[in-house]
């Protein structure tokens, strides 16, 4: 008997049985009838499709219902073997309650179910829970990500946790925990560094505690099941080099000095710097002044003769707090590119690989800041951190560009990245 084919939100169904992934995402809050669910029985278990035969082990449950949520959503059919035999609930009610209770209280962000009870004509009731993806992706307590491959599922690496987040378009990725990082990889001076700038009175600093404990306190790790391990924003803000690559193999920044005005001219330097974005930050300031000049007050008008002659001049706020914006705002969980810097004869350009959907041009011209990384934007722009920012935003770049080179920077908005170009002075 074949099975009647459903369309999801007018999609054509990707498998034969789609009736799940319609009515998870449904909206009217039908509930499931008898046929509907025989025939997700009769398809037996698959991708989108899971079987048990009662409630047991919460723990293992709540990872099946993490990895449909996170592979598209599916529906857990309770009552029902492996066998694609139905025997029924003894208690579908208390089922129901403790279901609940687990989606609201072990997932991160909690997952909010379609749950059904059907009942049959031999008096066997079964509970249907369905869960969409439209809060993915969702995480276990302890940071730990599931994914649905075929029938079964599995703990997601680092790779397939950065897409979930690429896919979802979710800014929560500074927050994952790495598993595969250890607090070695954690440049621990610059962690202390920080606490003893935020807490100057180092007697109130308790001797011998763990760096671990430190930055589980600041949220730049957390407890895991077996230990702690870094969040990506702990790393990003106070890995080492070496981890970084590893973690992040495009976290890098690539400058150019182009002897030029585009691309096509010959390329004077190219080097490329990994680091946490502190080091970066002062590589890249140290790679621009070697060719060019920063400065807080616009230099006097000069002639032709003089400018072809003179080094370009650009205003240091302006510069230095599009690279702030470039390396805090950036999405990490884009691993294809990183930062491109490229200084030409008369201009500055810096490309970030943001996902410009989440980028809205009218939102950068009035000032209202929507960044993908709080959490590292709240330590880079701390003074404790070290490191001398500038405050603003994108409007004060074009402010301070216009009256510094009399000209606005040009700002560009594409579906996978940021551009900004800022023109000398001179």
């Amino acid at each position: 008997m074949s099975r009647k084919k459903i369309r999801r939100r007018g999609w054509p169904p990707e498998t034969e049985r789609s009736l799940h992934a319609h009515m998870t995402m449904r909206d009217n809050g039908r509930t499931l009838d008898r046929r509907e669910v025989l025939d997700l029985v009769r398809g037996g278990e698959d991708s989108e499709v899971e079987f048990k035969v009662r409630y047991s082990n919460p723990e293992r449950i709540a990872a099946e219902i993490l990895a449909l949520a996170n592979s598209g959503g599916g529906a857990i059919l309770f009552g029902v073997s492996d066998t694609c035999r139905i025997e029924g609930l003894d208690d579908a009610e208390r089922v129901e309650a403790e279901l609940r209770e687990l989606c609201a209280t072990a997932m991160v962000p909690p997952v909010h179910p379609y749950i059904n009870k059907v009942a049959f004509d031999s008096g066997k009731r079964i509970l249907v829970l369905e869960v969409d993806d439209r809060r993915s992706p969702h995480a276990t307590l302890d940071g730990r990500y599931y994914i649905r491959i075929g029938s079964t599922k599995r703990e997601a690496d680092s790779q397939e946790i950065a897409e979930l987040f690429h896919r979802y378009d979710s800014a929560r990725y500074e927050q994952v925990p790495l598993h595969d990082v250890s607090f070695d990889d954690i440049d621990e001076a610059g962690v202390w560094g920080y606490i003893r700038a935020i807490v100057p009175d180092e007697s109130r600093l308790p001797k011998g505690f763990p760096t671990a404990l430190a930055m589980t306190d600041m949220r730049l790790a957390v407890m895991t099941a077996d230990d702690y391990a870094p969040t990506v924003a702990g790393l990003v803000l106070f890995g080492q080099s070496r981890a970084m690559t590893a973690s992040f193999p495009r976290s890098h920044v690539v400058l150019t000095r182009f002897a030029g005005h585009d691309v096509t001219a010959p390329v004077i330097e190219q080097v490329t710097f990994t680091g946490n974005v502190a080091s970066l930050y002062w590589r890249i300031e140290g790679f621009l002044t070697r060719y060019a000049d920063l400065a807080d007050v616009p230099p006097p008008r000069r002639g032709n003769e003089a400018d072809a002659e003179a080094r370009s001049i650009y205003s240091r706020p302006a510069v230095m707090e599009a690279i702030t914006n470039a390396l805090v705002h950036r999405d990490y969980g884009v691993r294809q590119e990183g930062v491109r810097v490229m200084l030409y004869e008369r201009r500055l350009e810096i490309v970030n690989p943001a996902v410009g959907k989440r980028i809205w041009r009218g939102a950068i011209d009035y000032g209202v800041s929507h960044p993908n990384n709080p959490t590292i934007k709240s330590f880079f722009k701390n003074a404790a951190y070290g490191v001398t920012t500038y405050t603003g935003g994108l409007p004060m770049v074009r402010r301070e560009t216009l009256r510094f080179a009399r000209r606005e920077p040009k700002i560009t908005v594409l579906p996978h990245e940021f551009r900004i170009e800022l023109p000398a002075a001179n």
